[in-house]
């Protein structure tokens, strides 16, 4: 049943979030999703890190990276569906509770796995990097996607609704991402000086 789910969510089904919504079980099949994300995003994290230049002056230890990835995972699940849930019944009269944006935004991260292919893509000199990263951006459109339908069916709002909610949040996690980034390792926002 859960990878039936993930396979309806990532093929842009909007049944599988009304099933989401009412199943109030579904609660720990939501947390195997991120769960999910978050060991393929460990599988690639470790893969990037043993196999990433070291003259860059901006690679962090192995451990880091991977408590990084895992806030991010989890944090950013309760943060995502916090603020699409505060948006959408706040200002745009959606009727979810919390736990309900919980279950359909963990479920909307299901694009996220095809990201495990692009860990032997980083054995390959020049052109991994830059497929790897093709791939990545692809997951991330996709997820985007799949938020906006999550959104909708939870909310019970219109698709126009739901994008502007996906737009407004996404653009917030990108600053407070960036921002924490940024007070934890300032090194990695230093330009090297032109001369």
């Amino acid at each position: 049943m859960l990878l039936d789910r993930m396979f309806r969510a990532a093929m842009l089904d909007p049944l599988v979030f009304d099933e989401i919504k009412e199943d109030r079980e579904s609660m720990t099949q939501a947390v195997q999703v991120i769960l999910i994300v978050f060991a393929i995003g460990i599988i690639s994290t470790i893969v990037q890190t043993v196999n990433a230049p070291t003259d860059t002056g901006t690679q962090t230890d192995l451990s880091t990276n991977i408590a990084t990835s895992g806030a991010t995972a989890i944090l950013g699940w309760l943060l995502w569906s916090f603020l699409a849930y505060l948006l959408g019944t706040g200002v745009f009269d959606g009727t979810a509770t919390y736990l309900e944006m919980l279950r359909a935004i963990a479920f909307a991260q299901s694009p996220s796995v095809i990201t495990i292919l692009s860990v032997p893509l980083v054995f390959v000199p020049a052109a991994g990097v830059i497929l790897g990263g093709l791939l990545g951006l692809a997951a991330a459109l996709w997820v985007l996607i799949v938020n906006v339908i999550a959104t909708r069916q939870t909310l019970g709002i219109s698709t126009g609704k739901a994008t502007i909610i996906t737009v407004i949040v996404t653009i917030v996690m990108i600053v407070i991402t960036l921002s924490i980034t940024y007070v934890l390792f300032p090194e990695n926002f230093q330009l090297d000086s032109v001369q």
